[in-house]
């Protein structure tokens, strides 16, 4: 999953070259299987939250305020969510944002794709550069779902109790924090053992 702990520097993604973002239209592979069970499971909640730039509050009956902070718009949606016949359709009517998966390869590996309608509040160049990080966020969330090893139903259990449910600012708050206090554990660790071999 994209490291939503990273620091991110906004006004240089938006000045980031267009040719480098993903194409909207396009079927991008994860070579990964098609899971049935994770589209039809899957919610929009979580859908938006693996989105790292999104703030998204709780539906306040017309729909999710979400504030995009990389590029540095607001807007209220009520997400569509489809899923069967081997195909999974999130729209985000209130944007003009749809966004795909299908199965491809029989079954073999999953595609993903978005596209934009013209002329919405958000435009195809920063539906692009939202996709650039949210799809790969997606795709390991869903890599995570390909097996049911302790390690996986661990990793999950995190991401679905833990990293989900705080915003983009609160994660990268405390994957700081995290950082400092593993250094922390190291500098006491090295002063023990220093203390061991030579203070005594």
């Amino acid at each position: 999953m994209t490291d939503a702990t990273e620091t991110i520097d906004r006004r240089a993604r938006v000045h980031a070259e267009g040719s480098d973002l993903p194409a909207q239209g396009t079927w991008m592979e994860t070579n990964l299987p098609w899971n049935p069970s994770f589209w039809n499971n899957l919610d929009a909640r979580t859908l938006m939250r693996l989105n790292p730039h999104w703030h998204v509050e709780k539906d306040k009956g017309s729909g999710h305020p979400v504030e995009d902070v990389l590029v540095e718009t607001s807007f209220t949606i009520a997400p569509e969510l489809e899923a069967g016949d081997g195909v999974f359709t999130a729209r985000f009517p209130e944007i003009g944002l749809t966004l795909s998966a299908r199965s491809s390869e029989n079954g073999a590996n999953t595609d993903f794709a978005f596209s934009v309608e013209p002329d919405r509040p958000l435009t195809a160049e920063d539906a692009a550069r939202t996709m650039q990080y949210w799809l790969p966020s997606l795709r390991e969330y869903y890599r995570l779902h390909q097996s049911d090893s302790f390690k996986h139903r661990a990793w999950r259990f995190f991401m679905n109790k833990v990293m989900l449910t705080m915003n983009p600012t609160q994660r990268r708050i405390t994957g700081f924090m995290f950082k400092l206090t593993v250094l922390e554990c190291l500098l006491i660790l090295i002063l023990g053992v220093g203390w061991f071999y030579y203070g005594a």
